[in-house]
């Protein structure tokens, strides 16, 4: 049979450890074939709390995915938490050495770009080029080759906490697991859920998470900015508890089964049973109460994405509107307030070019692995001027993936 491209996304989310692969045909179709799912023990607020205990998620998560899609996962692209990174806009210049620009001139002006001062513990993911200028001309998606005398780049860069960061691929080591690349996740997102056309018009990418709220602003292909609210759905589920007296286990399912973001879409005489506790019988609430709750806490989530975006002026003028993604963009209702709160059109994020396993597609939990499989496939790591894979190519020893054969 002939060689297929084996790509895996290994997603450390906040409260479950996601593994998704996919295969990259000869005619470039792009399949999901398999995933697993593992409570992310060992880990707290995205950090490695205990080493074994984390190394166990990840081999579990990683062998449901390979068991499902009947391939040996060795190497992943794993996803960096926006909790723990920082990002800006810079700015780089630097003389062409020859007639037109080649590869060592784009390198150049990006260390330019990236030649900031940081904190020791600090180290920098990506430098992700918005704009290249050759001579004074704007608008050069791919300077190679044009003749000029002076390039410069406008671009994105992103910083990551580096302890943190080595303390994952640490563990994925002890897993048996080479970290091709560290991707940071609404990059990855991107890949999959956003066009080109969306990204280069303008639009709001808005990963309602567990514990975090992701706000990624695209304009003119590429990222313009970037932020993260530490506030998300966990924050729903924990309301729930206390407001209804119950565990959190059966305010998440009570969450996920019968919640709805916004009450203008419950009927007034449906019910809710809210399970007793310690003996206690269940009872029954009327659902419109119930979801009141949950609307209460969505809104005040989404008025401090409309605070974040109105300080950096980006509360109108995107065509593109917003893209939702995350755990909460599954809650009923959510698309529907986001549009009300944030006065843009919203719609659900669901990955574009990708085929294979549609629920897991579809799925919004899943749109950082999935994504992590689309930046594989389009080698976007080194378009984004990684800084691990910019230092093994100085060494000489570039790496992607390996090519493996599934029969």
């Amino acid at each position: 049979m002939a060689n297929q491209m084996i790509v895996a996304g290994l997603d450390l989310g906040s409260h479950d450890v996601k593994c998704v692969i996919g295969v990259h045909h000869e005619d470039g179709q792009v399949d999901i074939i398999g995933t697993g799912t593992h409570p992310a023990n060992g880990f707290q607020n995205g950090i490695v709390s205990n080493t074994a205990d984390a190394v166990k998620s990840i081999k579990s998560a990683v062998s449901e995915a390979s068991l499902m899609a009947d391939v040996e996962i060795k190497e992943v692209l794993l996803s960096v938490s926006s909790r723990h990174m920082e990002s800006h806009n810079d700015h780089g210049m630097a003389r062409v050495l020859g007639e037109t620009v080649d590869s060592d001139d784009v390198h150049a002006v990006v260390d330019v770009a990236s030649a900031i001062k940081l904190p020791p513990e600090q180290q920098i993911l990506h430098v992700v080029p918005q704009d290249f200028i050759v001579d004074g001309r704007r608008g050069i998606p791919n300077p190679l080759g044009v003749r000029g005398v002076r390039l410069e780049v406008q671009a994105h860069v992103v910083m990551g906490h580096l302890a943190r960061i080595e303390s994952l691929e640490a563990c994925c080591r002890q897993a048996k697991l080479n970290v091709v690349d560290a991707i940071y996740g609404p990059l990855a997102q991107a890949e999959a859920l956003l066009t080109q056309r969306e990204r280069d018009v303008g639009v709001i990418l808005l990963d309602i998470g567990a514990d975090t709220t992701d706000i990624s602003v695209f304009e003119g292909g590429s990222i313009i900015h970037a932020a993260t609210l530490p506030i998300g759905g966990e924050r729903i589920t924990r309301d729930i508890k206390d407001l209804l007296g119950t565990p959190r286990v059966e305010a998440e399912h009570l969450k996920r089964v019968h919640g709805c973001a916004t009450t203008e879409l419950v009927a007034k005489d449906e019910k809710v049973s809210i399970p007793g506790v310690g003996g206690r019988k269940s009872r029954e609430m009327d659902r419109y109460s119930f979801c009141e709750i949950i609307e209460a806490r969505a809104v005040e989530i989404l008025h401090f994405v409309a605070d974040e975006l109105a300080q950096i002026g980006c509360s109108d003028g995107f065509p593109g509107g917003v893209v939702l993604t995350g755990a909460t963009a599954n809650l009923e209702g959510m698309v529907e307030l986001t549009q009300d709160v944030l006065r843009l059109h919203t719609t659900k994020g669901e990955p574009k070019g990708l085929h294979g396993l549609v629920d897991v597609i579809r799925d919004a939990r899943y749109a950082t692995a999935t994504g992590l499989v689309a930046c594989g496939v389009q080698l976007k790591h080194l378009q984004w001027f990684s800084s691990r894979q910019v230092r093994l190519k100085r060494r000489g020893m570039r790496r992607s993936f390996r090519f493996w054969s599934r029969g």
